[in-house]
């Protein structure tokens, strides 16, 4: 049975792959910082309790990070599926973003992928595949998501660079550039956001486990996803 890790994968896009995975008969254990987002994801998916693994752990605390990575090594030899999926935003023109914020976004949606793949890198074996989860704000700017722009253009740059580090290995890395998807995300950040226009994260996770499912002679390396009426 392969098996899956996906961070962050108690809500949005991450919950959505989550039972897509499960659904093709495959083990995933997934975390999330959020006691309470765990109880109440583990009574959704109690019909799975046999092949689906919850844990707390905090993406951005290196310490969190190498213990949940220590309790995967034990439960699995290899890892066929890692999704980097975590993140998170606050908006703000750059003369009043805080260096709290600043360091949050960074660590959260940029060092959390980076320290959880390093610690795992031992699982992955010819054949596995690492997505990480970028957006529209990995190719371009936008006012007051200054952070958040320069955590996502780190996070390709990191995935460019491991995918040609371990592309002789056979171990195959892909970067999502996803627009504007109708998440919780979205509910804490200022400003008027049209959700009605937004992609639906069960039609991004469809097509994202769709394109790492293929043929193991292929390897997309972007897959880049917008609503139809572009950027919103």
């Amino acid at each position: 049975m392969k098996t899956v890790v996906i961070s962050g994968g108690t809500s949005g896009i991450g919950k959505r792959l989550v039972r897509l995975f499960l659904n093709e008969k495959m083990k995933v254990l997934t975390f999330s910082s959020k006691k309470k987002n765990i109880i109440s994801f583990n009574k959704e998916f109690k019909e799975f309790k046999d092949n689906l693994f919850c844990y707390q752990c905090n993406i951005s605390d290196p310490k969190d990070v190498k213990k949940i990575s220590a309790l995967i090594s034990r439960k699995f030899k290899k890892i066929d599926f890692l999704i980097n999926n975590s993140g998170t935003n606050v908006l703000g023109p750059i003369g009043k973003i805080n260096v709290k914020d600043w360091k949050k976004i960074i660590d959260v949606n940029l060092t959390g992928p980076f320290l959880l793949t390093q610690n795992l890198l031992k699982l992955f074996k010819k054949n596995s595949v690492i997505l990480n989860m970028g957006s529209i704000a990995s190719r371009q700017g936008f006012p007051n998501w200054s952070s958040y722009c320069a955590s996502k253009f780190g996070l390709k740059g990191f995935t460019e660079s491991l995918r040609e580090e371990l592309r002789p290995k056979g171990i195959r890395v892909v970067h999502a550039e996803v627009g504007a998807t109708d998440t919780g995300l979205w509910d804490n950040l200022e400003g008027d956001w049209n959700k009605e226009s937004m992609m639906k994260d069960s039609d991004v996770a469809k097509f994202i486990l769709k394109n790492i499912l293929d043929s193991n002679s292929v390897n997309v390396d972007e897959i880049f996803l917008m609503p139809p009426g572009g950027i919103l």
